[in-house]
């Protein structure tokens, strides 16, 4: 039988110049769909994108590159893990290694997430899934001392009056069914 991997690849952000430029070639050329499309506040737009149910998206694209230095094309690598334990572990180890900044747990509704910038500058993330799909973009801070049944409590009462909330079950059988799988 084989296990589940305790961490692995799962998406990449990018930012980009013209977001429906962008959005159309991943459309186009990959066969990528648009799971989801908002703004964040202060930050423009941005856009997920997916072609595996198993996931709510496999690469984000943000608004707002530019040709200085003021911000990188590349945004983030997000690993998945296979636990919320595994997440407080990483979570840990960020704040203790040297170096590593802006270190944020967040509750996205869909994920529990873990952001931080390594020694070089490059931001990463580490996240598990939660039971739901809510629509994206979405997120507040995130009490990783609290045990499972707590955040899985602060979860539900978070997005229990999200108009889009289900079954993440339920969301990869209707996303796989768009994408003809």
């Amino acid at each position: 039988m084989t296990e589940i991997p305790s961490i692995s690849i799962s998406h990449a952000g990018f930012h980009v110049y013209d977001m429906n430029k962008m959005v159309d070639f991943f459309t186009s050329v990959y066969g990528f769909q648009v799971t989801d499309r908002g703004h964040i506040e202060g930050r423009g737009e941005i856009t997920f994108l997916g072609a595996d149910p198993r996931d709510h998206h496999q690469l984000v694209l943000y608004e707002g590159r530019t040709k200085t230095n003021a911000v990188v094309h590349h945004n983030h690598i997000s690993f998945r893990v296979d636990s919320l334990d595994r997440l407080r572990k990483i979570h840990s180890r960020l704040l203790v290694y040297p170096g590593v900044s802006r270190i944020q747990p967040i509750c996205h509704g869909l994920a529990w997430s873990v952001y931080a910038h390594d020694p070089e500058g490059n931001r990463t993330e580490a996240f598990i899934d939660t039971p739901w799909y809510v629509a994206q973009p979405s997120g507040v801070a995130l009490d990783l001392s609290l045990d499972d049944d707590d955040i899985l409590r602060f979860t539900e009462n978070l997005i229990k009056d999200d108009p889009s909330k289900q079954p993440f079950a339920e969301w990869r059988e209707k996303f796989a069914e768009e994408l003809g799988i």
